[in-house]
């Protein structure tokens, strides 16, 4: 049996409203056992028998299809992509008295990823942006994570392109869980 993080995009926009609670029984129902939510913000922790990612994502945005009528995005990656991000991510933040976010922007490949990066402007002096694997991470000054021109790159690039940007300190929690399984 493995683990895997499913991150929905996407939840609770449109008019479509995807309770914690609903989501696990859909996901228990598709088959899939020890499903728990984290912060009620489309973040699942599963277990599955199924040893493709691909396979889990096509198998929960169909799920997710038939119980919404619509279409929802869904990144999964296994506890060995989580763990190369929280021990891979670049960033301490530097004692110059700024208090900083840092976030995660999942990505469905590394070819967007670098896609994404490549088309972005240029990070402010005060945060930074680097990619790791499909992943981008990206470290910016408290109250300013919409607002920079990065920010704003961010929001447009995901009008087009499966991305979901998490908090580093949520995928640490999802990391953990998915070490951590409950039985």
């Amino acid at each position: 049996m493995d683990f895997y993080a499913i991150f929905l995009r996407g939840v609770n926009v449109g008019g479509v409203k995807v309770l914690m609670k609903d989501l696990v029984a859909l996901l228990q129902d598709a088959g899939y056992t020890q499903v728990r939510t984290l912060l009620a913000s489309g973040n699942v922790v599963l277990a599955s028998e199924e040893t493709d990612p691909a396979r889990i994502k096509a198998a929960v945005e169909q799920a997710l299809r038939e119980r919404y009528g619509r279409d929802i995005p869904v990144i999964v990656q296994d506890v060995e992509q989580l763990e190369r991000i929280v021990t891979g991510f670049p960033f301490e933040s530097p004692d110059d008295g700024i208090q900083r976010h840092e976030y995660l922007v999942l990505t469905g490949s590394q070819k967007d990823a670098a896609a994404i990066l490549a088309g972005a402007p240029e990070t402010s002096s005060a945060e930074r942006v680097a990619r790791l694997g499909h992943a981008i991470c990206w470290e910016v000054p408290r109250g300013e994570s919409l607002k920079t021109p990065l920010a704003k790159h961010f929001a447009k690039v995901a009008s087009g392109t499966v991305v979901t940007t998490r908090n580093m300190n949520t995928i640490r929690k999802i990391h953990l869980a998915m070490k951590s399984p409950k039985p």
